[in-house]
């Protein structure tokens, strides 16, 4: 009798333990970011744009956090594919701007200037890729400043 006993505890705890692994679900592995060389659309729409902030219009920032760019004499000066000048400091975002943008890959550095992102090599101070986020959509935001001196 009690040999059944048994059979029949062991034989519900296998029964439960199979249905467990059955309702329980295939674990999914955890999509890892990727790195990107460019700046893309969603590093675009992470800004506000045109909000106010102490009773001004702020062209771009983070609403959210009370923070606002101003414009910087260097802006008109980035262009992919140049090299920064001495007087150009290459110093990286502020970590809001990097937490709210994309992952980079390795080897690139995030920089703003004023109301744009440079993304630069910091070995040979090359620009990489330039966001005006000031720019009305993403498109026009990825092309040079028209205001730019040649």
């Amino acid at each position: 009798m009690t040999l059944k006993i048994e059979f029949a505890i062991m034989g519900s705890a296998l029964f439960g333990a199979g249905a467990f692994y059955a309702v329980k679900g295939n674990p999914v592995a955890e999509a890892a970011p990727v790195a990107v060389s460019h700046f893309t659309q969603a590093d675009y729409n992470a800004f506000d744009r045109n909000f106010q902030m102490d009773g001004q219009t702020c062209a771009v920032g983070f609403r959210d956090h009370r923070i606002c760019f101003g414009a910087s004499p260097y802006e008109a000066e980035l262009q992919d594919g140049d090299i920064l000048p001495a007087y150009m400091p290459a110093l990286s975002a502020e970590f809001r701007v990097i937490v709210e943008t994309d992952l980079k890959a390795d080897g690139l550095q995030t920089v703003r200037f004023g109301r744009s992102l440079a993304l630069i090599d910091p070995e040979t101070r090359q620009v990489r890729d330039v966001l005006r986020l000031d720019a009305p959509n993403f498109r026009l935001a990825r092309e040079p400043d028209p205001t730019r001196k040649s």
